[in-house]
């Protein structure tokens, strides 16, 4: 047979098992979900690498094959009787009429280690066990970090694999990794010639192979490799490698993952941890056995794949996430990675701005039907509403007013809602928590809730109201299912209980005025426009809010500006919130008349105007109601409709582009002096 046939021959087992090995935990684990089935040139690809893989560890595993052909041969011995006619036994040696029994002899079993290397081994294994097993440890913490930040989960398992050191196993001969060529820089201070590098590249790569594919090293590699894999490749940066195979599984899978795909990186690592262990138990074999050899590959090979396998599923946490319109629970390492989705069908349409803050930032849970529990009960508080909240020294119930004690007091006390009152109470009811999810998420939660039982009692979302929301009542400490109270600030002296206030004088929300302007709330509401020729609304360009698609009725009442007004016209207006430079106004002049403009980038277009006043004084002298009106029709247009007393009325539908998202605004134009007043006794704006 010629040089290279001999060559072909010998790889054969080692191409067959390491092909066969990637070839099957790759197929496993697409069976098994665990990685979807690669494109087929990626399959192609990841077939010719564990061909490759097999070329490399040609020697090892002939070496291994030998052992255990020997180990196997030494067990069974090799039995002859004697035959008839068989030559005469000379005398000096005895008679027999047993069967001569011929054994090949059993290679010595290696010998106990030193007692040195028995005491090194042990400090190692006291050291780890101390630094990862115990927490009472001071530096307990900070190894645990730094140990799974490097390998992972492995971490854990640190301890006992010192003790592999014990019985070493044989090794090929090869010579001695050359340690002195990377100095070279250093002692002779020159750089490698082309001989050195070639020879401390050559010595690498077989100190590499016989590491990787013949030693627990490999085994232990893959392993790391495989958990970084299977666990959905998590991030370095958010902690999620740490309950995976840490910095090196990273650096080994990633790689290999972008080359042959996730499940061609399986195959692969798969493959090598069946070689190492095949090498291993040959090994193993041959000293104690085929019997200790066959459970030596066994448990090599049963318990890492095993242990990686169940990690695919095992070991998470569970965060209620939003995904494409849905809430969702996630599986993952850290609230940003995702193993595994399960959709509580639960929309994300009209959940509250800080629900949704709450789940972007991901929001744990013990598992999916918990997070289902959670997610509905959150979307829909009225499912856990309350009977009482109780506090220190009070108790309220959803729909009751309330005033202070002593002003910043925290004791309340009820009292009708057609009577002086500081708040009013929106919702009672407990959180969906049976275990502590944390302080922070329980008042993120709590302000959730709050917001999300708004709209169910004030009768707009919030969102769509100027009215803000008080700081919800908690209980102290921490009980299972908490009750808390939630409140918005008094408006008046009436309930605001499916109003649909929108907008109200007395409301807690910056007034703020833009430039030019002042804006200051003593009993009333007071506008200044500080300037001449300026345009205050109140409130200014602070308040964004603005709803789409959505119409208000305002009532008002402005008292007189004064003959010395300069021209100034009072009124309300709808405009957009993000840019208070479009929209609608609803203008009464110094003459009592009523004008509807549509502003544009800030320049007015009258649209309509009423009649004269008949037997009601002009704002300049007398205090002026006014109801507006600013609504979209079935066709796509705004409607703008305007009363006031003496047979004053304007109407208006803008159908050329108009404008849709809207907000209610009081409005001071300024026209020729500055200081001019305006003061509004009366401004409530409802969604209509």
């Amino acid at each position: 047979m010629s040089e290279v046939g001999e060559r072909v021959r010998a790889a054969l087992p080692a191409v067959a098992l390491l092909t066969l090995a990637t070839a099957a935990v790759l197929g496993l684990s697409t069976l098994l979900g665990i990685a979807p089935a690669p494109p087929v040139w990626q399959l192609v690809l990841t077939l010719v690498a564990g061909l490759l893989l097999g070329v490399a560890a040609t020697d090892q595993v002939r070496a291994a094959l030998t052992d255990w052909q020997g180990a196997t041969a030494a067990e069974s011995g090799t039995h002859r009787r004697a035959r008839r006619g068989a030559a005469p036994v000379p005398p000096h040696m005895p008679q027999t009429d047993e069967p001569e029994r011929l054994e090949k002899p059993r290679p010595p079993r290696p010998a106990r280690p030193s007692w040195p290397r028995i005491g090194i081994i042990a400090l190692i294994v006291a050291g780890l066990v101390a630094l990862l097993w115990v927490p009472q440890v001071p530096v307990h913490g900070v190894a645990t970090a730094i140990f799974t930040f490097v390998v992972g989960y492995a971490a854990y398992a640190l301890p006992v694999l010192p003790l592999l050191l014990l019985w070493p196993l044989p090794r090929l001969p090869r010579a001695t990794w050359p340690w002195q060529l990377p100095l070279v820089p250093f002692v002779d201070r020159r750089l490698w010639t082309g001989a050195e590098l070639r020879d401390l590249t050559v010595a690498t790569l077989q100190y590499l192979r016989e590491r990787v594919l013949t030693r627990t090293t490999g085994i232990a590699l893959a392993v790391l490799g495989l958990l970084h894999l299977v666990r959905g490749n998590p991030s370095l940066l958010d902690g999620g490698a740490s309950r995976a195979g840490g910095l090196i599984g990273w650096l080994l899978a990633e790689p290999l993952r972008l080359v042959f795909s996730a499940g061609g990186a399986i195959g692969l690592l798969g493959g090598i941890l069946v070689g190492a262990a095949a090498v291993i138990a040959a090994s193993v074999g041959r000293a104690w056995g085929t019997v200790t050899g066959y459970a030596v590959l066994a448990v090599a090979v049963a318990v890492p794949l095993l242990g990686v396998g169940a990690g695919h599923w095992l070991g998470f946490e569970y965060y209620l996430r939003t995904e494409r319109g849905k809430v969702v629970v996630v599986a993952g390492l850290s609230p940003t990675h995702r193993q595994a989705v399960h959709d509580t069908a639960v929309p994300v349409d009209g959940l509250s701005p800080s629900l949704l803050a709450l789940l972007d930032k991901g929001l744990q849970v013990t598992g999916n039907a918990d997070g289902d529990r959670i997610a509905r009960a959150l979307a829909d508080p009225s499912q856990a509403a309350a009977d009482l909240f109780v506090g220190d020294q009070f108790e309220l119930k959803a729909g009751e007013c309330f005033d202070w004690i002593g002003g910043s007091s925290q004791l309340r006390y009820v009292t009708p809602c057609n009577a002086a009152h500081i708040g009013e109470v929106t919702y009672v009811g407990h959180l969906p928590f049976l275990t502590d999810p944390g302080r922070d998420a329980v008042d993120a939660a709590a302000k959730a809730v709050c917001e999300q039982s708004y709209g169910a009692y004030l009768g707009v979302p919030y969102g769509q109201s100027f009215l803000p929301l008080e700081k919800p009542m908690l209980p102290p400490g921490w009980s299972a299912r908490p009750v808390i109270a939630c409140s918005v600030g008094a408006v008046g002296p009436w309930t605001l209980k499916g109003s649909k206030t929108v907008a109200a004088l007395q409301q807690k929300v910056p007034w703020g005025a833009a430039t030019g302007c002042k804006v200051e709330v003593p009993d009333a509401l007071r506008v200044t426009a500080e300037q001449p020729n300026t345009r205050c609304v109140a409130p200014g360009p602070e308040q964004r809010l603005a709803v789409q698609g959505g119409g208000f009725a305002m009532d008002l009442e402005f008292a007189a500006i004064g003959k010395t007004a300069g021209g100034a016209k009072i009124g309300a207006a709808c405009l957009d919130g993000a840019d208070l430079g479009n929209g609608y106004t609803f203008e009464v002049g110094a003459d009592g008349v009523i004008e509807i403009f549509k502003l544009t980038g800030g320049q007015p277009a009258k649209l309509a105007a009423s009649a004269k006043p008949k037997n009601a004084g002009p704002p300049t002298t007398a205090s002026t109601p006014l109801q507006v009106s600013c609504k979209p029709t079935a066709d796509g247009g705004i409607e703008l409709v305007a009363f006031s007393t003496g047979s004053r009325k304007a109407i208006a539908v803008d159908k050329t582009n108009p404008v849709t998202r809207l907000s209610p605004r009081l409005m001071l134009a300024n026209a020729a002096t500055g200081g001019v007043v305006m003061t509004a006794m009366i401004f409530n704006a409802t969604l209509v």
